[in-house]
Formats: C-alpha cells, sequence, structure tokens
C-alpha cells in the first residue's frame, strides 16, 4: 500500500469533518450577533443583566433526555434554571432566591413565581433564550439573564 500525501491526507480528515460534524445553519448569525452585542459600549449594569456564575451538565438520558443547570446572579438575587429537553420539547424550572413576587417571561412564555420561590416555563422552542424577571415591588427594577441556547 502506498502512502498518501500530506494534501490527500488532509482531505481525507477534511471531507470526513463536514460529514460527520458540519457547521451548524446557524452558527454564523448567532456569532455576529454575540460579538455585535460584545464590541458595543452597553454596560451589563445599565441592562439589568443577570451574569452566568456557573453551568453544569447532567447525564443524558436513554431515552433523548438531555439536561443542564445554569446559576445567574444579579445583586442579591440567585437565579438557579434547571432546562431539561424530551424529545424537542423543552421545560425550564427556575428557582429564585431569595423568593420574591414576581413574572418571569421567555418571550411570549410567562410565569410567576410563588411563595418558595419556584417557577416553571413548558413548551419553550428550541433555540436562544433570555428570561426576563419583573419584581412585582414597584420600586425594584425588572433584570434579565444572559441570552442561553435550549
Amino acid at each position: 500500500m502506498s502512502e498518501m500525501s500530506r494534501e490527500d491526507l488532509l482531505d481525507v480528515v477534511r471531507r470526513v469533518h463536514e460529514e460527520r460534524d458540519p457547521v451548524p445553519d446557524d452558527l454564523v448569525a448567532r456569532m455576529q450577533a454575540a460579538a455585535a452585542f460584545a464590541a458595543s459600549d452597553l454596560d451589563a449594569e445599565l441592562l439589568g443583566l443577570m451574569e452566568l456564575v456557573d453551568r453544569s451538565d447532567e447525564l443524558v438520558g436513554a431515552r433523548g433526555t438531555a439536561t443542564y443547570t445554569l446559576r445567574f446572579v444579579h445583586g442579591e438575587t440567585d437565579l438557579l434554571v434547571r432546562v431539561a429537553v424530551e424529545d424537542g420539547a423543552s421545560r425550564i424550572d427556575g428557582w429564585v432566591v431569595p423568593p420574591e413576587a414576581m413574572t418571569v417571561r421567555a418571550g411570549t412564555f410567562v410565569a410567576s413565581v410563588t411563595d418558595t420561590g419556584r417557577f416553571e416555563l413548558t413548551g419553550l422552542p428550541l433555540g436562544l433564550h433570555r428570561l426576563s424577571l419583573e419584581p412585582h415591588d414597584i420600586t425594584r427594577p425588572a433584570f434579565s439573564t444572559p441570552t442561553f441556547e435550549i
């Protein structure tokens, strides 16, 4: 058997990579949006954004279930979010600490925080989301999470 040239070998690797791990169709648009946001002079405090402080992935189930947990912090408020996706349907279970009466929005999806700090959003489409938290105490400003993907 003859040896492959460097160029032929790289061509094989390139073709396998393109077939087995193609670039997502929306990657360029998502990266452009992220770069535009990062390049802007907008301060996260002015936008009232929470900061992502932790992300953990849980084991994927045998039936195609994927879950992960995100933790956001804004001032004295902690938000723990568990995202679960099963067969294309998604669910967000969230906990606000300390518990406080507020409305949580993800686009047109709306939930109320219970007196224990818990809320849930179901049926969100797969894609990019940002949670907006609106305290019922009108003296407290609304704030949002950074965008994350389901």
